[in-house]
């Protein structure tokens, strides 16, 4: 390690430098002595595994465990973390065997390595009866789980994922399990924040309930990184509050930080980076921000030292599952002398004693480069952590004050358990384990209330006839919330050497426009991939392999509506909102850069649909003196603020656990809306994860941040260090840096912005006009119509041929007179006439019989008239069909008379009088259940188990006339 120090600190990088060089001592251990010691069989065990003490740190978390409080552990990597849960578990488990413990783990990988430890621990207990533990994950075969599931082990490991579509979806399978679970432990809390935090939030929410309806109140025990708000992340998790334990008395060897700068691409200065260490024979772990990243630094490691190939393996999201295992296992086994991973391996993983990480670009949060950095020196021994900043503000500002790191200022993490979108995904998950009920929405308002009447709307949760409970309309709704990902995931698809097209990898959401657009170069393991195909229909990618020497990035334009203002406040001389918001994103085309050189080769276009999503944002409006003083002063008002929306949004993971990929934003020189200049800033995601709604708290201190970084940075006109962006999709233009600064300090009242002697606005003239109020419209004219026939199905030769059966009787119900008028089949041409005359006809199953039938008896189209079929708007919100006779049953208590065979019957009989009266009596029956379901806003219907719910029916009469019309040609 001195000696690659040495070679590191003192060579003459030709277009790199050292900026800062940082040692942390040692630390040694402070250790604790429990209340009451652990039973002696486990004291016994933890010293076959070479433990004599506890630290400080693990005594406190596990006293408060033995009182029964929830807790959070906030410490750094190695600090201990798994001892404490394993050994509450343990004690518990000791002296009631019947109990059970879930841990959760975010990354399958973790959950199968953690058990090996649990397995080591347990094994060494002395018991009359072991304790059990197994994983119940995707990768389980299908006979273990039935296994596991008939006779559950004590501790069960498991991940949200599965926690999600497996355990919850099927609770009634796990029943002894849930009666006496004791402890849910999650382990990486920090993980679950973001769009992941939001949804493992509502899945923690339903495991309570379920626990609840088994009758058992497991404590949390809940594991994390240090962050600056453990408490209320865990708040916001569970829904419940947990005590803290932050101070950690764990040992630490002597680190060494390095910051460099650089002006070379950053793959060719980590490739460098790996070798040097490699010839040292240290291990090294290289962490980069993009999967294009990891790919290009595992090609230039290769292209440096072709003798490392078999010793350097690239790892990240979108490899198969075979591929990491393979991988781990190599790094574990000391095969790897190096790997280049994006975030997939910064989490608790043992992957063997490392000695020098590398972090290509800042990871963005002070506590993801800790996460990072304690990768190495776990087994005690001296180690390096190396940073590259990449040419952009974030890094630049980090390499420049490295007391921003250095001294541990943690982020806020933040997951939002309100999220509509994330709400609506998993109540119908929630109502199909079991029914919601008025308790489980909330007080009026509330965001669950809110989200539940939606989906009653929409159809999708379906309310009982009393009112008090709701149920999903799908037995099982759970695989269609995937709960990592923002949208559908596409597989990417490679030819195999006999020509079928196997698996390479997957993608999602908008990630799959931008990266596997048609022509784009997909990196893979150090491989190139051109993309010949992006079927949206299908979600598949087809990817060929190619030496590309080049790499593409796409341009955009985007668009944003405010839908709804939620708060508003003074700050300086600006006002900032926070809102919902409509963001519309267009994918222009992409250019194609030269990989290791960046050069720009060519541009070309992409016809690619739009992306459009709600979501949450704040946005600073600024005043037209701030543009008015700006274009006086002869600098560029819109490269202004789409400057100080670059630098503001670089700045933000400052604040709250983020990366650029989690926010977005977009600076318009004059919002329709507003009439204003603005800066928008907003979550990347649908529905919102509560990074906009933080920013709106601290938007001053942010734009202070702003303004200092773009004080500080050396450069006239801006560069990637202040004011671009390597995601901006207008290409970082136009940008005025002096303009932004200028701006800035408008906003923050640094210089002033108004005249106190400029005279005020006056109140506008009085028109003297006067309102008229509009005449009220008369009501529309409704006709409600059933027909019998002469023949059955089966004597025309079946359904298909209905037009052959014949009118018997038809019997109209007209709303302007209140009167039923019946129609024999001599006067169809009377009824046609006098349907036209209708501004809406309502009937059952009337677009595909009556008309069908009538249609045979004139030339005039029965299917331009303006319809509503109940049996068609009953279908498409259940998505199966109901008979007139069940609707009118349960919704009106009444029952149709007879049926379409006794009305054959009776019309051969010449019996017009009982088949006339029995058609009134289905006009009747389908007037009032169309009245009942207009007045009331819902039908009753009865599913196979048995239980009366309500189908939703919003229809409005005047927007149903107006639907209901076909569109004229034109």
């Amino acid at each position: 390690m001195q000696r690659f120090l040495h070679r590191l600190l003192n060579t003459r990088w030709k277009t790199a430098r050292v900026a800062h060089h940082a040692t942390l001592p040692p630390r040694e251990a402070e250790f604790g002595t429990l209340e009451q010691p652990l039973p002696e069989t486990l004291w016994r065990a933890l010293r076959r595994q070479g433990v004599r003490q506890l630290y400080r740190h693990q005594v406190e978390a596990l006293e408060k465990i033995r009182n029964g409080r929830h807790v959070v552990v906030a410490t750094p990597t190695a600090s201990g973390k798994s001892l404490i849960y394993n050994l509450a578990v343990a004690e518990s488990l000791l002296r009631a065997p019947q109990g059970h413990a879930l841990y959760l783990f975010p990354i399958k990988a973790l959950g199968r390595d953690q058990l090996e430890a649990l397995d080591a621990l347990l094994s060494a207990v002395e018991s009359a009866e072991p304790i059990r533990a197994a994983v119940y994950d995707g990768d389980t075969t299908a006979d273990q789980r039935a296994k596991i599931r008939q006779a559950p082990p004590q501790i069960l490991l498991s991940n949200p994922d599965m926690l999600h579509y497996a355990l919850l979806a099927y609770h009634g399978k796990w029943e002894a399990f849930w009666r006496a679970l004791r402890f849910v432990v999650v382990d990486e809390m920090h993980t679950y924040r973001g769009v992941f935090g939001s949804h493992v939030a509502q899945v923690f929410r339903r495991l309570r309930r379920v626990c609840r309806h088994y009758g058992s109140r497991p404590l949390f025990i809940q594991l994390s990184a240090t962050i600056a708000n453990p408490e209320d992340l865990a708040r916001q998790l569970t829904g419940e509050p947990a005590d803290v334990v932050r101070s950690d008395s764990a040992p630490q060897a002597t680190r060494h930080f390095v910051f460099m700068e650089t002006e070379e691409p950053l793959s060719g200065l980590a490739a460098r980076l790996v070798v040097l260490a490699a010839r040292e024979n240290l291990r090294t772990i290289v962490f980069t921000q993009s999967r294009r990243l990891t790919e290009l630094v595992h090609m230039s490691v290769t292209r440096t030292a072709p003798q490392l190939a078999r010793r350097v393996s690239s790892y990240r999201a979108g490899f198969l599952p075979s591929e990491r295992r393979t991988i781990e296992q190599k790094l574990a086994g000391g095969q790897l002398a190096a790997v280049i991973s994006t975030s997939a391996l910064e989490m608790g993983i043992d992957i063997g004693g490392l000695d020098v990480c590398i972090l290509v670009g800042y990871p963005g949060t002070v506590m993801t480069t800790w996460q990072r950095g304690g990768r190495v020196g776990r087994t005690g021994g001296e180690c390096a952590i190396v940073l590259l900043p990449q040419p952009d503000a974030l890094d630049q500002y980090i390499v420049h004050h490295p007391e921003t790191l250095l001294d541990g200022k943690w982020e806020v993490a933040v997951a939002d358990p309100t999220n509509a979108e994330i709400l609506k995904a998993h109540l119908p998950c929630a109502a199909a384990e079991l029914p919601l009920t008025r308790q489980d929405l909330g007080e009026a308002d509330s965001p669950v209330r809110r989200a539940v009447e939606q989906l009653v709307q929409e159809g999708t949760l379906l309310q009982s006839a009393d009112g008090e409970r709701w149920f999903s309309l799908h037995q099982r709704p759970h695989r269609a919330v995937d709960i990592r990902s923002v949208g559908p995931s596409y597989a990417i698809l490679t030819p195999s050497e006999d020509g079928k097209w196997i698996p390479l990898g997957k993608s999602e959401g908008i990630r799959a426009l931008k990266e596997c657009h048609p022509g784009a170069v997909y990196l893979h393991r150090g491989r190139t991939y051109h993309i010949e195909r992006l079927d949206l229909e299908n979600r598949v990618i087809h990817a060929v392999a190619r030496n590309d020497e080049y790499f593409t990035r796409i341009k955009n334009e985007k668009e944003t509506e405010i839908l709804e203002t939620l708060a508003s406040k003074r700050e300086g001389n600006f006002i900032v909102r926070l809102g919902r918001l409509r963001v519309t994103e267009q994918i222009l085309g992409y250019e194609k850069l030269r990989l290791f050189t960046q050069e720009r080769l060519d541009f070309s276009p992409l016809e690619l649909p739009p992306h459009t999503f709600e979501t949450v944002g704040f946005w600073i409006e600024i005043e037209d003196a701030v543009a008015r003083k700006i274009r006086e002063a002869g600098l560029h008002f819109m490269g202004g603020i789409h400057a100080v929306e670059h630098a503001a949004i670089a700045m933000f993971p400052l604040f709250a656990l983020c990366d650029r990929n989690d926010i977005g934003g977009i600076a318009i020189p004059l919002h329709p809306q507003i009439q204003k200049s603005a800066v928008f800033i907003y979550d990347g995601t649908p529905g919102g994860i509560g990074l906009a709604a933080r920013g709106y708290e601290i938007v001053r201190t942010l734009l202070e941040k702003t303004r200092n970084l773009l004080e500080e940075c050396p450069c006239e006109e801006g560069c990637p260090a202040c004011i671009h962006s390597p995601k901006c999709g207008s290409g970082n233009k136009p940008l005025d840096k002096r303009a932004a600064l200028d701006i800035l300090r408008y906003l923050l009242g640094d210089q002033p912005l108004f005249d106190p002697q400029a005279p005020g606005s006056q109140e506008p003239p009085d028109t003297g006009t006067t309102t008229v109020e509009p005449s009220p419209e008369p009501p529309p004219r409704l006709g409600f119509l059933d027909i019998e026939t002469q023949r059955l199905a089966q004597e025309v030769g079946g359904w298909n041929n209905k037009h052959l059966m014949r009118v018997s009787v038809a019997v109209l119900h007209d709303s302007a007179d209140g009167r039923f008028h019946a129609f024999r089949e001599a006067d169809i041409h009377q009824l046609v006439d006098r349907l036209h005359q209708f501004d809406l006809i309502v009937g059952f199953n009337i677009k595909s019989f009556d008309y069908a039938v009538l249609q045979a008896y004139t030339p005039r189209d029965l299917q331009g008239l303006a319809t509503f079929d109940i049996l068609e708007a009953v279908r498409r919100q259940l998505g199966f069909r109901l008979s007139l006779d069940h609707l009118a049953e349960k919704t009106l208590g009444r029952r149709k008379t007879a049926d379409g065979l006794q009305a054959v019957r009776w019309f051969r009989e010449g019996r017009w009088d009982l088949l006339t009266r029995y058609c009134e009596e289905d006009v009747a029956l389908t007037r009032d259940i169309f009245f009942h379901g207009v007045q009331k806003g819902y039908l009753i219907y009865e599913n196979r188990d048995g239980h009366k719910l309500r189908i939703p029916t919003p229809w409005d009469l005047k927007t149903l006339v107006r639907n209901s019309r076909p569109a004229t040609a034109t």
